[in-house]
Parts: structure tokens; C-alpha cells; sequence
């Protein structure tokens, strides 16, 4: 049963937060926990089922909505500044460790989840916050540079609004085609009226100076890794992804690209070898011996 909170940041904004128990007769002791960050422009609600192929193999999950986006507080596609996510992702994870010491003394490994936009985020945390409680980490089409060039006049727009009206915004403009290739699939998602196409100029300024931070220093990032990305993904840039994948020092790196799959991986046709991919290698850093552990 998917339990539903708010949280404060430390700036007023209310934040939606989402956590799904592992389901079936799992003990607490050393229950594992994936906390899952979402892109650009949806909402945490999105997962569901993501969420619940999680916990029916013994995870909790915990997920929110980021700040401007779906049911928390803020304007729609905006943030003053990119460190504001790290910070809510810092009070959001301070948060479930709180909720995981009260279930159990010696809670399980957590781990975070990011798509896209949340995939940056991720990972500049993992960069960034070096926090201790987290054992590693799923990117899932990072943004860590645009499939596309942005129309120039788009570019210009933006280049004078951040310094005349920073939070002024843009229409993203992004076509449900270029997420997955199963319409009907995305068509039966829950609360579509909660997704915006929404940037401000600030906001993808803010993004493009993290994506630069991120590649240029991936050798900060020690965590295991695990990177999946569809090589036909027309908005975030796979190959973007395989070069970070290189330059990361972590010694348990792993990537995982798929032909043909476009942006969302967990949403495309291809959905179930993907969620079958993340369960095997997190099973594999919690339960080494469990017989759905071995990794392809």
C-alpha cells in the first residue's frame, strides 16, 4: 500500500513524498530501500509500476516529487539554482534513513534511482554530497547532454531572459513520441494532468553548468554505478552517457545500452528486460547468492 507524505525544505516548499513497502512476508531486518528520483516535467507517480516490481522483490521504495513538479510546492519548471535539488534530495534521503533506523538498527543498503533530469541529480549527489548511507546507484537516460540541438532562437531567448527575467519560461515542447515507442502504455499513465513541458531560462543554465561538473568530474564518484541508456533515445544523448561511463573510477561500474529503445527505458517496449536488469544487479549487491543475482 503506497503511503503518501509532505515534507518542508528548508525553504518552504512542500515536497510530495511516496513510500512503498517491500511486499510478501519480508523481515525488516536489513530490508533494502531504492530511492527513486524523476525527470523533467513528470512526477514521481509515473513509477508505479517501476515502484512495484521493486518492492514485490523485497524493496522498499521511496520516491517524491521534485520541487515545481507534479503534486509538490514551487513554480512549474523552475528552481533558484541546481544545488536546491541536491539539497532536497539530502532531506529526502535524510528523511528515509530516519524511517529505515526506526524499522530496523541495521537497515539494508539504500540506493538511488534517477531518470533523466533525476538521473543528474543522482548522480551530482553522488558527486557532490559523498553521503555515507548510500550504497549505490541506477542512472537511467541521464541528462548529461541533449540527443538534439535546441532551436537557436529557443537559445537566444533564454541567453537574454536569464539575466532580464531569470525565472521566465519556455515550452519544452517535447513530444510523447520521442519517450517510448508503446503510446497506448503511456496513454494509461496515472494523473497526466500533473506533467508540465516547462523550463525556465535559469533552470537550463543551471542543468547545462551540472552536466559540464558531472563529465568533468567523474572520477569523484566511487559508488557502484549501474548506467542504462536506449541508443535510439532522441532527447538525452546515450553517447554522452558511455563517455562518463569511461571516465568514472568506480570499480563496480556497469552499462547497459539497448538498441532501438527510445528515452524512457522503463516505459518503452523493451520495459521488461530493463526492470529485469535493475532487480538482477541490485540483487546482486544485497543478496549475492540469491539465484536471480546473476547479472548478464
Amino acid at each position: 500500500m503506497t503511503e503518501q507524505h509532505r515534507l518542508s525544505t528548508r525553504d518552504g516548499v512542500s515536497l510530495h513524498f511516496r513510500w512503498i513497502p517491500a511486499q510478501g512476508e519480508i523481515s525488516m531486518a536489513h530490508r533494502p530501500t531504492v530511492l527513486l528520483t524523476h525527470g523533467l516535467g513528470e512526477h514521481s507517480a509515473r513509477y508505479w509500476h517501476v515502484e512495484e516490481r521493486l518492492a514485490s522483490h523485497g524493496y522498499d521504495v521511496a520516491s517524491y516529487d521534485l520541487r515545481g513538479h507534479g503534486r509538490s510546492g514551487g513554480r512549474r519548471g523552475d528552481a533558484p539554482g541546481f544545488q536546491a535539488f541536491l539539497d532536497d534530495l539530502a532531506q529526502i534521503v535524510a528523511t528515509v534513513n530516519e524511517r529505515r533506523a526506526l524499522a530496523s538498527p541495521a537497515p539494508g543498503p539504500l540506493f538511488l534511482y534517477g531518470h533523466s533530469l533525476g538521473g543528474l541529480i543522482t548522480l551530482r549527489f553522488l558527486q557532490d554530497r559523498r553521503d555515507p548511507s548510500v550504497s549505490g546507484a541506477i542512472a537511467a537516460s541521464p541528462w548529461l547532454q541533449l540527443a538534439f540541438a535546441p532551436q537557436r532562437w529557443k537559445l537566444l531567448l533564454a541567453a537574454i531572459t536569464r539575466w532580464v527575467c531569470p525565472g521566465y519560461r519556455q515550452i519544452t515542447g517535447l513530444d510523447p513520441s520521442r519517450l517510448s515507442r508503446d503510446a497506448e502504455f503511456l496513454a494509461a499513465m496515472p494523473d497526466l494532468h500533473l506533467s508540465h513541458h516547462q523550463l525556465s531560462a535559469r533552470l537550463f543554465y543551471e542543468i547545462r553548468q551540472s552536466c559540464t561538473a558531472l563529465l568533468t568530474g567523474a572520477a569523484k564518484i566511487p559508488y557502484p554505478l549501474l548506467l542504462l541508456h536506449g541508443q535510439a533515445d532522441p532527447v538525452t544523448s546515450w553517447m554522452a552517457t558511455n563517455d562518463f561511463f569511461q571516465a568514472a573510477v568506480s570499480p563496480d561500474k556497469t552499462l547497459k545500452l539497448y538498441p532501438g529503445v527510445f528515452h524512457e527505458t522503463h516505459n518503452d517496449l523493451d520495459r521488461e528486460e530493463v526492470l529485469t536488469d535493475i532487480v538482477s544487479w541490485l540483487r546482486l549487491r544485497t543478496h549475492p547468492s540469491h539465484p536471480e543475482s546473476r547479472f548478464p
